[in-house]
């Protein structure tokens, strides 16, 4: 009996201990610990500045924008407010993030956003400024982030921002500023501890590019795209330790080299594209086992491609087109396996094709035209299954398109003009080729543009080409179809574009629906075509005579050869017919869907 009373007596002993200790913690803590409230001063700057600007119509690059400012009141916290940020403990507003808002104003002297001594980021990209940079910008010792982007500021770079030594990524980019030599000296020596510099369309042609040896060590991040630089830029930037994007593109008058040695950093992203730079791409390329893009477009390069570009696993994005690259393209793609885009296009580039380029599944453009490649084109591959543009146009290839081209279920460019190809599709059994095909040109309902021309295609043209219900532009022109025009191209009602020339066509042209709009230029060098808009009228037996249907074993025996350019996605007549325009004045649309596309920057 003693022993329970004993063991009672502890548990009430330990229950009164634990209820006295969460009394006393009720009585140190609130229940409820409220946030730290806006500091009132801070408050006030913040509603100051908010009606120091007015709404505009918002800038047209910035998508789902609203108005952030809209929450500000006096009525509430302005820690709560949209685009606000306040320290946790001490209530101080140290970020102000109003990018995209649909907002315009200026920032005089006296602006109350200068009181904000306290901010840390400053956010005011794609805002509608129109603003010179004011001196007052030196108050804000304490920013670490400070982007101006897209804000049309204009005028010089002053002293103020080299002032604000804390600075880690400072983004003035896209703006109407000028930044001199010693404006940029300036920031070089101050911000030493600079991460991230975007100066792209900052006007920079009084800025030796020599100057930029003195970058900060601490560099992550360096773009300067259409400075209007001019000079020879010191290779030694290329070597920063921690340099993981550097972009220099579009600066026409800056010339250079790549480093041929010790070249080994982080580097993600080199863009050199639209520059000087020039001699051979050195084998220290392959060092750089982080890179993802290596943009070296319409440069001054020379020489062969290193084979070490093989060993940059983790590319994606592989641009060396309109340079003076020479020799045989290496066959070292086998493990690049990210790679989606390899444009190879506008060199001097010979032998045979790389073949195992031909089997990299991530792949979505293949661009290797006007260069000197020859032989046939490979005739099994495993890959290109997410492949939608293959140029392979102005070479000297030569044999049978082969079939697998038809295969690939994401293709919408096919680009094969102007080689040596010859003979029909091959690889396909007899009994299925024809049946394949048809299903391939039927399965087409977005094709906007064909262009076969150029080669030396035999057969007659196939009757199931009526089927491409949104075909705006054809082109077969230059080079061995026979036999008559197929009726069934009146089926096509958008067709706006038509070249026939230069072929073995004869018997009477279609008349009726798109037809009707085609002049003489059409059908020029067919000797044997009759009817309008030709002024040579059909005999009594030829518009007689029933117009043989090419049947699907015709199309076979025939031996029609193929070549496809694919644009999905209906973008209506006027866009097709300046398609068309450029397709056939030109030759190349490959630039076109880039710039429909995008820049890859």
């Amino acid at each position: 009996m003693g022993c329970c009373s004993m063991w009672l007596y502890q548990i009430l002993c330990f229950l009164y201990a634990f209820l006295l200790f969460q009394v006393n913690s009720s009585l140190l803590s609130p229940l409820s610990s409220p946030p730290h409230l806006c500091l009132p001063e801070h408050s006030s700057a913040l509603l100051q500045f908010k009606n120091s600007l007015s709404i505009s119509s918002g800038s047209e690059l910035c998508r789902g924008s609203y108005l952030k400012t809209e929450s500000w009141n006096q009525s509430s916290d302005c820690c709560s407010w949209e685009g606000v940020t306040c320290h946790s403990k001490l209530g101080r507003v140290i970020g102000l993030d109003l990018s995209c808002s649909p907002l315009k104003g200026n920032l005089p002297y006296n602006n109350s956003l200068f009181l904000l001594q306290d901010l840390q980021w400053l956010n005011l990209a794609h805002i509608d400024l129109g603003l010179e940079i004011p001196g007052e910008f030196s108050k804000l010792r304490s920013l670490t982030h400070l982007n101006l982007s897209h804000t049309r500021s204009y005028g010089l770079v002053t002293e103020p921002i080299s002032l604000l030594s804390a600075l880690v990524s400072l983004d003035l980019s896209f703006t109407s500023l000028v930044l001199d030599n010693h404006g940029f000296n300036m920031i070089v020596h101050n911000l030493t501890k600079l991460e991230n510099l975007f100066l792209d369309r900052v006007e920079m042609s009084l800025v030796e590019p020599n100057s930029l040896r003195n970058l900060t060590s601490s560099l992550r991040h360096l773009s300067l795209y259409f400075c209007q630089l001019q000079g020879k830029f010191p290779s030694e930037v290329f070597n920063l330790p921690y340099l993981e994007k550097i972009i220099l593109s579009k600066n026409e008058n800056l010339s250079g080299y790549l480093p041929k040695s010790n070249w080994s950093n982080p580097l993600r992203l080199l863009d050199l594209s639209q520059t000087s730079f020039s001699e051979e791409l050195p084998d220290s390329i392959g060092n750089l086992q982080n890179l993802e893009k290596l943009m070296l477009s319409s440069c001054h390069f020379t020489g062969s491609i290193p084979s070490s570009i093989g060993n940059l696993t983790k590319l994606t994005f592989l641009s060396l087109s309109y340079n003076n690259f020479e020799g045989q393209i290496p066959d070292v793609f086998g493990n690049l396996n990210k790679l989606t885009m390899l444009d190879f296009s506008f060199n001097n580039f010979r032998g045979l094709l790389p073949s195992s380029a031909f089997n990299l599944s991530e792949l979505t453009e293949m661009a290797l035209e006007n260069n000197h490649l020859e032989g046939p084109l490979p005739y099994n591959i495993s890959g290109l299954s997410n492949l939608q543009d293959l140029d392979l146009s102005a070479n000297l290839l030569n044999g049978r398109v082969p079939g697998w081209m038809f295969s690939l279920p994401s293709l919408q460019f096919l680009v094969l003009d102007s080689n040596k190809f010859t003979g029909p599709i091959d690889s396909f059994p007899k009994r299925n080729l024809v049946q394949h095909v048809s299903e391939v040109l039927g399965e087409l309902n977005d094709l906007l543009v064909l262009n076969f021309s150029h080669n030396r295609l035999t057969g007659q043209i196939p009757s199931s080409l009526g089927n491409l219900s949104a075909l705006e532009s054809l082109d077969l022109s230059s080079n061995k179809i026979e036999g008559r025009i197929p009726m069934q191209l009146r089926n096509l009602i958008f067709l706006a574009v038509l070249n026939l020339s230069q072929n073995n066509l004869v018997g009477p042209i279609p008349q009726g629906n798109q037809f009707d709009t085609f002049t003489n230029d059409s059908y020029i060098g067919n000797t044997r075509l009759c009817g309008l808009p030709l002024s040579k009228q059909c005999g009594n037996s030829e518009e007689t005579e029933p117009h043989p249907s090419v049947s699907e074993d015709d199309d076979y025996a025939r031996g029609l050869d193929w070549k496809f350019v694919m644009m999905g996605y209906g973008c209506g007549l006027v866009f097709g017919l300046s398609m068309g325009y450029m397709v056939f004045t030109t030759g190349k649309p490959h630039w076109l869907v880039k710039m429909i596309e995008g820049d890859p920057n």
